[in-house]
């Protein structure tokens, strides 16, 4: 496990009777309350937290001590932690070695196949936590990660290299693992090797198969016998008439509430026709299955065919959430050869949910903390009284400005306590404080500040 610094020793406590400034928190202190937020949603001006929840700030005793800091928080707003329900820990950072392609869903597929037999246990585990890591300085406290079983003389290693990881984040970034097989691997005698060293879903790619719906079935089967849910890649192509994410809802409809059933990407959802959308998404509303878009990777990969009037890749969000369906979305891709440019924020993701998904910057939040964290199993953690003491605090007067500034300054709490704090540190000749004697004249622009 991570260690962070908990004793008095590790960390410089200030006056116990004086808030102290947000700008001043370093991971491993504990907070007792924030004073001075912007109101933003449902997080008003101020947070309690008691025994890794949040309580009523009006009921509290609003000072520092055993309890945690009572913090002053002014000019930062509160916002649910981030959630990243679709990853490839197994790829991460492999673009360059694996010879900087670009192009196509089919052309990274084949990318991957050309150098993944040399992708090595230490190279997976390195990429992975790197980032993870990034992940959790972004404000990411739940990443849900696929990993193939991979060509070569091991083809565990990734899950294995996960699973480690996932004890070494434990507490930190929830991780669940999802053992994918291609069409051609099994999941017999891999995938039951799989699920003893302890993964959490199955997964795999229908659409990518001969035949779409015997493999459905055979990873659905398979789930059940181990009593596992499924987080499926679906109609991840823009042909109208890849039907999976309907079968997956006929095929799961009669799964308990609680198992989880997932379909990522969902893409031809977004080239068929309005009653052909409303059907499906009726369906899948009635038996509970999550829908996860990954529009970074979605934008990149589709529509290298189409030069004009480039299909988006991304299915119909606003119908999606009417249709009372959960929503998630994933970053997917970290500069691998699927996306050279992912980076594992989430608000990167968020930000393209606005922009090409035509959410409101609140709706998108949303769906990137509260719909990843429902499909992931986690319980809310809003602000409420009762919810579970995890925020993420950015310096912004509202999330649309979070977003449209990539929120630099964040500080992570989970449990009632810092876990990570990522600050800018910016200068130029252009601040004039930093000048020894100021412009000679102004500029037709005005001052400079």
């Amino acid at each position: 496990m991570l260690a962070i610094p908990t004793t008095p020793h590790d960390i410089a406590d200030p006056e116990e009777d004086d808030q102290m400034d947000a700008e001043l928190l370093q991971p491993g202190q504990r907070i007792a309350a924030l004073t001075g937020l912007t109101a933003c949603g449902e997080i008003g001006d101020r947070l309690a937290f008691a025994g890794g929840v949040v309580v009523d700030a009006d009921a509290s005793q609003l000072a520092g001590g055993a309890g945690g800091e009572t913090v002053d928080a002014t000019g930062w707003i509160a916002l649910p932690p981030l959630a990243d329900l679709h990853a490839h820990l197994d790829k991460g950072y492999t673009w360059t070695s694996f010879g900087q392609p670009e192009g196509s869903l089919d052309d990274a597929i084949a990318c991957w196949i050309d150098h993944g037999e040399h992708h090595s246990s230490d190279d997976i585990k390195t990429g992975a936590r790197r980032h993870l890591v990034a992940a959790l300085h972004a404000g990411v406290t739940a990443v849900r990660s696929h990993t193939n079983y991979h060509l070569g003389d091991d083809p565990l290693r990734g899950v294995r290299a996960l699973i480690e990881l996932r004890d070494e984040f434990a507490g930190i970034v929830d991780l669940q693992i999802v053992a994918s097989p291609g069409a051609s691997d099994g999941p017999d005698d891999l995938g039951r090797a799989a699920v003893a060293l302890g993964i959490d879903l199955i997964g795999g790619f229908p659409h990518l198969a001969e035949d779409p719906r015997a493999d459905l079935e055979r990873n659905a089967a398979f789930a059940e016998e181990f009593g596992l849910g499924v987080d499926l890649h679906t109609d991840e192509t823009l042909d109208a008439a890849s039907t999976g994410l309907a079968e997956l809802a006929a095929r799961t409809r009669h799964w308990p509430a609680g198992v989880i059933r997932s379909a990522g990407h969902c893409v031809s959802l977004s080239m068929q026709d309005a009653e052909t959308r409303a059907r499906t998404l009726a369906a899948v509303a009635e038996a509970g299955v999550s829908i996860i878009t990954n529009p970074l990777t979605n934008l990149y990969l589709q529509g290298w065919q189409h030069p004009v009037a480039t299909p988006r890749g991304i299915p119909p969000l606003r119908e999606i959430l009417a249709a009372g369906i959960t929503l998630a979305a994933g970053g997917d891709n970290v500069q691998d050869p699927f996306n050279p440019l992912g980076n594992a924020d989430m608000v990167d993701v968020a930000s393209e949910l606005v922009v090409a998904g035509h959410l409101t910057p609140a709706e998108a939040w949303h769906v990137s903390s509260h719909g990843g964290r429902a499909a992931f199993g986690l319980p809310p953690a809003r602000g409420r009284v009762g919810d579970v003491a995890d925020v993420v605090l950015v310096r912004a007067a509202h999330t649309a400005e979070a977003l449209a500034e990539r929120a630099p300054d964040r500080i992570v709490i989970r449990d009632g306590r810092v876990i990570a704090v990522r600050r800018r540190v910016v200068s130029s000749v252009l601040d004039l404080r930093a000048l020894p004697t100021p412009p000679s004249a102004p500029t037709s622009e005005g001052a400079l500040l």
